[in-house]
């Protein structure tokens, strides 16, 4: 028969030893405390899944999904969703008075790389609104910073320049030449 220990005869050394337990994850604790981004991504997940961030998405990629020609003079107003889930919504877009009917022939191709560009049937019609749109503005293309010249660029662009005779048309290629050499 097997030797049994009285339980106060038990010591640290008897305990299991957990560090083969693979820890759990604090956000799947149950009755304990939760991070609260924990407790909103349970709570808003579900609805993000049925309604989607997409207008989000189609506001910022609009000039992407259409193409500049109609990005232009069109503008996403907002998305509405049918009472049932699993149809597309209608996307309803502002467009100027000149474009509604070139906007009205290709709505089905707008649809469709709507569509092709999140890969899942977002979109399922449009609904277009003649007004005003708020020109788009492009980014400022961003500056170059120049260098100076060390002396062995600046030693060859003045050997390359050496056998231009006309002045003026040495000063620009020499401003030019500068201005590509000494780019970073």
């Amino acid at each position: 028969m097997p030797e049994t220990k009285p339980a106060s005869d038990k010591t640290a050394s008897d305990k299991p030893d957990n560090s083969d337990r693979p820890k759990r994850d604090p956000a799947k604790r149950i009755g304990g405390p939760r991070g609260l981004n924990v407790a909103l991504a349970r709570l808003t997940n579900p609805l993000v899944k049925r309604r989607g961030a997409a207008f989000g998405d189609i506001l910022a990629r609009w000039p992407e999904i259409v193409g500049p020609l109609l990005a232009n003079d069109t503008q996403p107003e907002k998305l509405q969703y049918g009472a049932k889930d699993g149809h597309g919504a209608t996307l309803e877009v502002a467009v100027t008075g000149a474009q509604a009917l070139e906007l009205q022939h290709l709505a089905p191709l707008v649809v469709e790389r709507i569509n092709g560009y999140f890969g899942y049937r977002v979109v399922s019609g449009l609904k277009l609104r003649q007004m005003p749109v708020q020109p788009r503005v492009a980014p400022p293309p961003p500056l170059r910073q120049s260098r100076r010249l060390n002396p062995e660029q600046a030693r060859q662009l003045a050997e390359l320049l050496s056998e231009v005779e006309d002045k003026n048309l040495r000063q620009a290629l020499e401003t030019l030449g500068r201005s590509l050499l000494g780019s970073v």
